[in-house]
Formats: structure tokens, sequence, C-alpha cells
């Protein structure tokens, strides 16, 4: 036909212009494998958004690192007429773990009379950084009292249950010599050098017999205590048994040296196994100072008159203990005119002693009970006829008033002849002690 005799063939340069007019129409076609790769970084994109989600929506504290939490010891103590819940209370103890620890206490008998002011209490509490104290409460994990020196209540919490337990603090014992010079007085002198009240009346009461340490002490004196003191992670926490005591002065040279023999009797002695007791202490306070002395003739500070004074005046704070100074039965407890409150107690020998102006009586006395040397039977106050606290002391003998600082009553038994050896074993090495902290 003479159309197809017509057609030509497009020519090399036509057919070039063709094809890039179709490259540019259809883009190229991709790889299979370079799918592949764009589906798999999706699918990592997404798993990394849950994650971060996860992160965000977890709370912070569970990726801290382990030494972020930290043990928190908050120490109290137990103040004056302090309940012990309201301690626990006022220690930020939360009500509920308030009441297991008290029912975990009544389950071991836990004696609430024992408890003293500055008792220790510790809250154990597990603590994060920037921790708060509401959150604190909540991981409350132990509470430790401590009654006294040694005895320690240990009550843990779990989510479960609450136990308790109670252990001894353990004590390391350690003799020393304690020594010094009489400055004003025994008991001042001893707390200038760091010592505690109880080591001054401890000391005076091992020579209560021989030395009168309200009248008799100088300026100059000197004393040697060689007595066990009890320490607690490394503070002294106590004062042991006072072994071997020693004061030199212008009135003398006095030893005590503590003793138990086999029997089992316990004293104090000299060197020569004579007792250092007697029949009647010197004084019915352990440590006071004298107001007024035994007179015929005293000006009285309340009657504005003058009359006889058959005591002696023992100056003392409200409420300090008083001692009888002898075995004895007890023959009068109440009121007495002048006298206020008064005890009166009966001896061997004719001997009466009375107790005057007391605030109130110990427990268990009355008239009738018979009582021992050195028991508490009552305490210091000003009731009757008195300016001020203080205790008014007086001894008869045969139904006459004696000055009770001029009275020389006998020894008690001395040490047994059978256990002599004995003694002066323990003398000797005791001496030897003291020698050598002293040197």
């Amino acid at each position: 036909m003479a159309l197809e005799n017509n057609e030509q063939e497009p020519s090399d340069k036509q057919s070039e212009t063709l094809q890039k007019r179709s490259d540019f129409l259809s883009p190229p076609i991709k790889p299979k494998s370079k799918f592949k790769k764009i589906l798999f970084a999706l699918v990592i994109l997404a798993i990394l958004r849950i994650v971060a989600r996860q992160i965000l929506q977890t709370p912070h504290k569970k990726f801290l690192p382990e030494e972020a939490v930290t043990e928190v010891i908050e120490t109290y103590c137990l103040r004056k007429n302090e309940l012990l819940p309201d301690a626990f209370i006022r220690c930020a103890v939360p009500q509920p773990l308030v009441k297991r620890a008290l029912q975990a206490l009544s389950s071991i008998q836990f004696d609430y009379k024992r408890l003293k002011p500055s008792d220790t209490i510790r809250i154990v509490a597990e603590s994060y950084p920037n921790d708060t104290l509401a959150n604190r409460q909540k991981r409350i994990k132990k509470i430790e009292y401590q009654m006294g020196y040694h005895r320690v209540y240990e009550i843990n919490f779990d989510s479960t249950k609450t136990t308790v337990s109670m252990a001894y603090k353990e004590f390391s014992v350690q003799t020393c010599l304690v020594q010094g010079k009489i400055s004003s007085s025994l008991y001042e002198s001893l707390i200038k050098i760091g010592e505690r009240p109880d080591l001054a009346f401890n000391f005076a009461d091992i020579f209560g017999w021989e030395i009168d340490f309200f009248v008799e002490t100088q300026e100059g004196d000197s004393f040697f205590i060689l007595v066990d003191k009890k320490y607690a992670d490394s503070v002294m926490v106590d004062y042991g048994r006072i072994k071997l005591a020693r004061y030199k002065g212008k009135i003398g040279d006095y030893y005590g040296v503590f003793f138990e023999d086999p029997e089992g009797h316990k004293d104090y002695y000299d060197l020569e196994g004579k007792s250092l007791r007697k029949a009647f202490l010197r004084s019915p306070l352990r440590y006071s100072r004298i107001s007024s002395y035994f007179s015929k003739a005293r000006f009285h500070p309340i009657l504005r008159i003058v009359r006889p004074h058959h005591g002696v005046d023992y100056v003392a704070p409200q409420g300090t203990p008083v001692s009888v100074i002898g075995d004895g039965q007890v023959t009068f407890a109440g009121f007495r005119g002048g006298y206020g409150r008064l005890v009166e107690v009966r001896h061997r020998n004719g001997f009466v002693s009375r107790y005057g102006h007391l605030s109130g009586l110990a427990k268990g006395i009355r008239t009738g009970v018979r009582v021992a040397q050195g028991q508490r039977i009552g305490y210091v106050g000003a009731t009757g006829l008195a300016t001020g606290p203080h205790l008014h002391f007086e001894l008869l003998k045969d139904g006459n008033w004696v000055n009770p600082l001029r009275i020389i009553p006998p020894r008690a038994e001395p040490v047994k002849k059978e256990y002599f050896a004995n003694f002066k074993e323990t003398c000797d090495q005791l001496l030897t002690t003291f020698s050598g902290l002293a040197n």
C-alpha cells in the first residue's frame, strides 16, 4: 500500500529522544532489598517509641542505682513524764505502726514502769534522695528502744508481721584509778575532774562510819579510788564496784578494801581486817551540808526566840532520800507538831533516832515495821516549823538527847579468823594494782 510505503524508520536521534521522555514519565523501579531496609527501620522506630513510653510511665525510683537508697537513723530521747505511745508519735512513727509496736512489746511483758527520761529511741527507715518525711514514714523498718545503758528492745516491721526481741549490749570493764585533791568538797572535787555524782556517793558510803564528809574534809586532802568502769562503744556508761578506796588528810590515812569471804559475806575493811561499818551511820543523808548544829541555846528563825536545838539540820534538795542510821523498829510515822512529818525509830541499847520535816514517807514505812541500816524511810521536805527543805535529825540515849556528831558507835564484825589469809591475799593484789596505776 502507498501508505505503508510512505512510512519511514525513525532515525537514531529520534529513538534517543523518545527514550528520555519515557524515563521522565515513568520513575525507575526500587530493588526489594531497599524496601526491606525501610520497613525494618520503621519497626525499630515503633519499638523505641513503646520503650520510651514505658520509661516515662515507670516511677523514677525503680531506675535509681542501688547505692542511692540509704538507711536513715533518727535518734530521740524519752522526755520526763512522757508515755511511750506519745513518744513514738513525736518521733514521726505512723499510728498503725505505733499500735503494732505496742502490741509486740506487750507480747514479751515489756516493763513500762522502768521507763526513764533519757532512754533512747532510734527510728530506722529507708530513704531516697530528696525524700520527704511523709515518704520515710511509709518505709520505717525498725524501732530500737534502749532502756538504760545496756537493755535494747528491737521492733522489726515488714508488710505482714511485726517481730520484737530484747538483747543486752556488751560492756567492756576496765579497772581505773581515780585520784585528786579536795578543793571545796568531795562531791565538787570529783565532778571537777570529770567523774559522776554516784562515784562521790559510793566513796562516801565506804567511809561513812569513819569520816564525816560534811565537816571533816579539808582543802588539800587527797582521795584515791580503784574502781571498775563499764564501757559501751568506747563510752563510759556506769561504774562497777569500788575495789579499794583511800582517803588521806589531816584527820588521818584511811583505807577501805572490798572483800567477800567464802561464805558470801561482803563488806569493806581496813588493812587489818576490821569492818568499816558501825552500828550507826554517821549521817542519814548521802550528801548535803549542815545548817544548824546541836546546841543548848539557838535562836529559832521562825519563833524568834532562843531555845535548845536538840538535833542537827542537814540542808538538801526537796525529795532527797533519807536513810535510817541503824537497824530498828519504827515507833512513830506521821505528823507531830513542829517536827512536821516525822519518823521515829527505836534501836538496840536504848537508842532512838528521829527524822523530821519530811515531805513524805518511803513505801511501807509505818508504825511497827522493822527497818535495816541504810534503808530508805522518807524524803527531805519542809513540813512543820521549817524555813526551807532540810532534815532535822535527832538521837536519844535512854530518853536523853545526845549530839549525833559526837556519838561513837561500836564496829561491826571483823573478818573471820579462818578467812584472814584470804583477806590478806586480796589486799596484796589490790595494793599492787593500786601502786601500778598510781605510778
